[in-house]
């Protein structure tokens, strides 16, 4: 499991300099977003949201190492391209809560705030499941999509940062199999299969994997299961009528 943001986070995110040995300080500095009356006790709830909603520690933007004290920090530091990207991600989300969100017709009350966690997750890159598995498929083919799933199935099940349903495997077996690669669909379908046996859906998509890549005993055994799983699903005899059918079709 990730390392939880230590209690006290960094103040100093977006530049807000201090003195050294000075924490909390009395005063800050280099507020470039942030409302220049903000206090040290509003900035570090607000960094407190940052430190949650990304899963990161003070070093993440600022000079500094872990476990050193944070009085130790050098919090004035321009020097980590990480707190230029802070400085602009609070921007767009100020322009996403003031301008586009404020000029809905009409809103829930009240109303929803996106924040860094909204998209993030707890993650520094706020990736879904499905680009971290095309990701990898794409650098290192079948085997690396797999493990990489089992990687962050291991470090991140339970959380809120990935979705481990169904439907991001559905999602990723879909987009392969677009592609022509219904081979490594399949796999990822199976994999999907391992995780979720309990779920119909999971199993008419391998059927359509399988039929597609001219194994349609394979797809009948899959739709088969389907039936067992969900009986009253009417699409489903369906799709295994028609499956039987071309089985059975001299042409084929």
């Amino acid at each position: 499991m990730r390392n939880a943001p230590r209690t006290l986070v960094c103040i100093l995110l977006l530049g807000a300099a201090t003195t050294h040995a000075e924490f909390p300080p009395s005063e800050l500095k280099n507020l470039q977003v942030l409302p220049p009356e903000t206090t040290p006790a509003e900035l570090i709830g607000v960094m407190r949201g940052f430190a949650g909603g990304l899963g990161v520690r003070c070093q993440h933007c600022h000079v500094g190492e872990e476990g050193q004290p944070l009085s130790e920090f050098d919090f004035a530091s321009d020097q980590k391209p990480t707190k230029q990207k802070a400085r602009q991600m609070l921007r767009m989300v100020n322009a996403i809560n003031e301008q586009h969100l404020a000029g809905l017709p009409e809103r829930s009350d009240p109303p929803v705030t996106v924040t860094c966690a909204t998209c993030h997750h707890n993650l520094p890159k706020p990736a879904t499941l499905e680009d971290e598995l095309l990701a990898a498929h794409a650098s290192g083919g079948l085997a690396a999509a797999k493990a990489r799933y089992a990687e962050l199935r291991e470090q991140y099940f339970g959380t809120w940062s990935y979705d481990f349903s169904l439907r991001p495997l559905n999602s990723v077996a879909e987009r392969l199999g677009a592609r022509g690669e219904l081979n490594d669909a399949i796999a990822l379908q199976e994999l999907n299969r391992e995780h979720h046996p309990e779920e119909p859906f999971v199993y008419t998509l391998l059927a359509q994997l399988y039929a597609r890549n001219q194994q349609p005993d394979r797809a009948i055994e899959a739709l088969e299961t389907a039936l067992e799983v969900a009986p009253d699903e009417p699409s489903i005899p369906r799709m295994l009528d028609w499956l039987r059918a071309q089985a059975e079709s001299p042409s084929n």
